[in-house]
């Protein structure tokens, strides 16, 4: 499972194991903190983007300070990072690692299962499998709704266990990812042929196209661990109060051909080091749509950072590549059947 966002606590979790207590047990964020960080720069070390050693930084930092382990022990179960989970130990040494991320959707409590990490000199043993079904079992004890978690499509062995294990391939997304401007990386002038395309500002007349296309490709089961809320996307006044109220600094622009209109993408700025792209067209329109609106956008984001576009696999490659994209890691989302 890739590296998620945040670190972890297990002092909600109390559930025994008997036949490994001296091997498996639940994180302790007081103890284990600093422990983790160090395994997950040793396992992800190939994969981890700006953002992920940044957060590992943050790991180690927060591991020698105590105001902030109270705080994590006390919202363990009550907030979207991972804060819970389990862990191996061998004679002192943490060498696997599991994260439990709660949440909620559609009124249901789910776990994220994240950051599965076993030190290279303890693998094909076992000990991700049994970091996975102490981590199901008590979600089973919790009566948690549902179980989730994503891998990458490159990591065969950790699919085929967590497919023998009940969990069933969702969704596959890509991560597209542009850096900022530079002299060899320079965004072409917007194209001015025969494609019809107009670009435009969105219009509040157009919402329930927008939102329906918005809907499709930010499914809010793949989406939640992302800034991303649509009432925060609509145009007209509502939707201007929602962002004054939600400080959410958005910039929009729309495909139009004729009357009718094709396409809408948003620039929204997120962490220290990169901003999100939403993209939402007709799609049969999808490519075209791009070609003709990326290259302006990016032209009028001046001083623009890293930006990073999250999509459904295998759609739109040609013309996110033409456009100065390249694929940053594409996730399979599992869900436990």
């Amino acid at each position: 499972v890739k590296w998620g966002n945040s670190p972890a606590d297990m002092s909600a979790i109390t559930t025994p194991i008997p036949s490994q207590a001296n091997q498996l047990r639940p994180f302790d964020v007081r103890k284990d903190l600093d422990a983790v960080a160090k395994l997950v720069e040793t396992c992800f070390a190939d994969t981890l983007d700006e953002d992920g050693r940044r957060y590992v930084n943050h790991m180690h930092a927060a591991s020698q300070n105590p105001g902030y382990l109270r705080w994590a022990m006390a919202v363990a179960e009550n907030t979207p990072m991972p804060f819970s989970g389990f862990v191996w130990e061998e004679n002192g040494f943490l060498a696997g690692n599991l994260s439990l991320i709660p949440y909620r959707y559609r009124g249901q409590r789910c776990y994220l299962i994240a950051n599965v990490a076993v030190d290279p000199a303890y693998r094909r043993r076992g000990i991700a499998r049994s970091l996975t079904k102490a981590a199901i079992q008590h979600a089973h004890q919790r009566g948690i709704d549902e179980i989730w978690l994503h891998v990458r499509t490159d990591n065969d062995a950790a699919y085929n266990l967590y497919q023998s294990l009940g969990f069933s391939e969702q969704a596959k997304r890509t991560t597209w990812e542009i850096k900022p401007l530079s002299g060899s990386n320079v965004t072409p002038e917007p194209s001015t042929d025969s494609t019809g395309i107009h670009i435009t500002r969105p219009q509040l007349r157009y919402w329930d196209q927008y939102r329906q296309w918005l809907r499709s490709v930010y499914p809010p089961q793949f989406t939640w661990h992302h800034a991303f809320h649509l009432t925060a996307l609509r145009p007209g006044l509502f939707g201007s109060l929602y962002r004054v109220f939600t400080a959410s600094h958005i910039k929009q622009w729309a495909a139009q051909i004729g009357d009718r209109h094709i396409g809408l993408l948003a620039w929204q700025p997120h962490s220290r080091h990169a901003d999100h792209l939403w993209f939402a067209s007709t799609p049969p329109d999808e490519s075209r749509v791009i070609s003709a609106l990326m290259p302006h956008v990016l032209q009028q984001l001046t001083n623009r950072r890293r930006l990073l576009l999250d999509f459904p696999a295998g759609r739109a490659i040609l013309p996110l590549h033409e456009t100065g994209f390249h694929i940053q890691q594409t996730l399979t989302w599992m869900r436990l059947a």
